[in-house]
């Protein structure tokens, strides 16, 4: 029965498609239609049946600068593309890196190239990985062949992780060093202090020779 659901389940995943920018709508979408066209799409790729995208998530992505503000409360297809690109990038990296990480691709070319790029890319591999599971599957007869399987990818999936992580380090910015914060008033009891000890010393009686 494990066997079953889960070679089911690996032929829904080598099947995701991701639209292109020329598959995304053309009209500006509120935020709940945003979130169900990511549903509707990517849902595949949600492994705990939570949503990939919720209201604040959006809304701090465009606090946070990884998203322009919409206008009147709706999103266009650059957000729609942008946000696409997010769902399938964030469960490796933080939303920072990988905003900065889009900013020096689309340096040279726009939104649209990127994620078709990136798209074409991912279904390429997540059919790849999905392959080898199925043969894996069909070929071992051990009682814990799943959790082989799932030993295995996550082992290759941190592996991948880390040359990315460290990729990227290379070429990240160098953040400067937060300045210490002060606490006022601790240092303005010290003055006092200071000042007090001073006051003593001058209003102290000096010493007969």
């Amino acid at each position: 029965m494990e066997k079953e659901k889960f070679l089911i389940t690996c032929e829904e995943v080598s099947s995701l498609h991701i639209p292109r920018w020329n598959e995304l709508p053309e009209f500006d979408l509120y935020m709940d239609q945003v979130i169900g066209l990511a549903e509707k799409y990517l849902s595949v790729l949600s492994i705990d049946g939570k949503g990939l995208l919720t209201p604040s998530m959006i809304n701090n992505y465009v606090k946070s600068g990884v998203l322009p503000p919409p206008k009147n409360k709706k999103y266009n297809r650059t957000h729609l593309a942008m946000l696409m690109i997010l769902c399938i990038t964030k469960p490796v990296m933080e939303i920072s890196a990988i905003s900065e990480l889009l900013q020096r691709g689309m340096a040279s070319t726009d939104v649209a190239h990127v994620l078709d790029a990136l798209a074409t890319k991912f279904e390429s591999e997540l059919s790849t990985a999905a392959t080898a599971a199925v043969s894996a599957a069909q070929a071992e007869t051990g009682e814990d062949t799943i959790g082989l399987i799932a030993i295995e990818n996550m082992l290759k999936a941190n592996a991948a992780r880390t040359v990315a992580m460290h990729a990227y380090r290379t070429i990240a910015p160098i953040s400067e060093p937060a300045p210490e914060k002060t606490d006022k008033k601790a240092e303005k009891k010290s003055t006092k202090a200071k000042k007090e000890a001073k006051s003593a010393d001058t209003d102290a009686p000096s010493e007969e020779q």
